[in-house]
């Protein structure tokens, strides 16, 4: 009796065995979640790398590259859009053959056109004027006789026009040290009748005397 009924009872040994795999089991998928978040976390960081090299070189390519194109290339014809305004003009001056032909004034070349008249020589592209109302005038002391030059001028330079009536007065000075040297101006056509002069800033300016005693030296 007593060996059937120890044999009849259920054993208690098997149950806690079966048990034991599920746990190695939760260790395994445990220690392969990990292995996949890891392998995610590096495929995000490759990204993220990648992401902000690329931007790196697309920066570095944007910034080697000019905002603007430039041409540097002396146009034959002016350009398009709005006249160009009255005043000083740093570019344009007279070319060689022009530099050598005289003047009513004194120690200059001048020059009085269109923007499109051979004897100017442009630095870029050649401005709009109205023909109507806007003349371009080139001035240069260079290469001429000048009695009374002082030793510190470079030349004569553009200083500014001012209407008088009908007129206009061209005024020269002499170019010194820390001042640009000033070759051309655009200047208003005179009204109605009027005439364009030339004068000196001073009495001690050599260039733009007129060649008698006139007040002052008559362009046009």
């Amino acid at each position: 009796m007593t060996r059937q009924t120890l044999a009849s009872r259920p054993s208690r040994v098997a149950p806690r065995a079966a048990r034991r795999p599920s746990r190695s089991l939760a260790v395994t998928l445990g220690a392969l979640g990990l292995v996949a978040l890891s392998a995610s976390g590096c495929r995000a960081s490759l990204s993220a790398n990648a992401n902000i090299n690329a931007g790196e070189e697309q920066e570095t390519k944007d910034f080697d590259e000019p905002l603007t194109p430039v041409d540097r290339s002396l146009d034959e014809a002016p350009l398009e859009g709005d006249y160009a305004l009255l005043g000083a003009r740093h570019d344009v001056g007279l070319t060689d053959e022009a530099k050598k032909t005289a003047s009513p004034c004194s120690c200059l070349a001048l020059k009085l056109g269109q923007p499109t008249d051979p004897s100017f020589v442009w630095q870029g592209p050649i401005p709009r004027t109205d023909p109507s109302s806007q003349l371009v005038l080139g001035l240069s002391s260079e290469g001429q006789t000048c009695q009374g030059e002082p030793e510190d001028s470079l030349g004569a330079s553009y200083w500014g026009f001012k209407q008088d009536g009908d007129d206009i007065i061209v005024i020269v000075e002499n170019a010194r040290f820390g001042r640009p040297l000033t070759s051309g101006a655009i200047i208003p056509k005179p009204l109605g009748d009027g005439h364009i002069y030339l004068r000196p800033a001073s009495s001690s300016v050599p260039y733009g005397k007129p060649p008698s005693g006139e007040k002052y030296c008559r362009l046009l």
